[in-house]
């Protein structure tokens, strides 16, 4: 990778492995497992991550002012979480569970780990997406999932799929493109991905 302002010691990481870097991160690995992955401390890994991969976005017209926007916003919206900065760093996608207007539940979700987080802004169990219960399993956010979507034994599926432009059932997709909008309900899922 070029140092165009050619200031501090050669970079260890080129552009190359950066993009591969920040593309790992997008699907879920840590901080710290790509810091081992590539032989670089924590802090440095960071470094690639925020500040070289926005020298990249530069350098290739990206708009980083963007992409700095999508940091700041993420962990903004992410604040209410009772969660350290390093945990926090595993949860790449939030699902605000959503009545009307107001949030009944924010959901942090860690695809790779298969773990999920939630944060309940309703006192009443029917309206939050894990009713009671405040440690949910990934197993509870996969039917919650699947509740918010058309079901999977549905007359005519193919032509569901067909309609989504989906080969196969996928409820995250489906869910992606329905909004997990149900008829019978005013509830929905807005969704949010870091660095998306």
């Amino acid at each position: 990778m070029s140092n165009t302002r050619n200031a501090g010691r050669k970079r260890k990481l080129d552009t190359k492995t950066v993009r591969a870097i920040i593309s790992e991160r997008d699907k879920g690995s840590s901080m710290s497992e790509l810091a081992e992955k590539y032989g670089v401390s924590r802090q440095t890994m960071s470094f690639y991550i925020h500040e070289v991969a926005a020298e990249i976005a530069v350098e290739e017209s990206i708009d980083t002012e963007t992409i700095v926007r999508e940091l700041a916003y993420w962990k903004r919206l992410n604040r209410d979480f009772n969660i350290s900065r390093e945990e926090l760093e595993k949860y790449t996608v939030r699902y605000d569970y959503m009545l009307d207007n107001d949030i009944m539940s924010a959901i942090l979700v860690d695809f790779k780990s298969e773990n999920v987080v939630v944060r309940n802004y309703s006192n009443h169990p029917l309206k939050c997406a894990f009713g009671a219960k405040r440690n949910p399993s990934w197993k509870d956010f996969i039917d919650f999932v699947e509740d918010r979507c058309v079901p999977k034994c549905r007359d005519h599926m193919k032509v569901v799929l067909r309609d989504y432009n989906l080969s196969s059932f996928d409820p995250f997709s489906i869910i992606e493109k329905t909004g997990g909008r149900m008829a019978e309900d005013n509830r929905y899922i807005k969704i949010y991905r870091l660095g998306a």
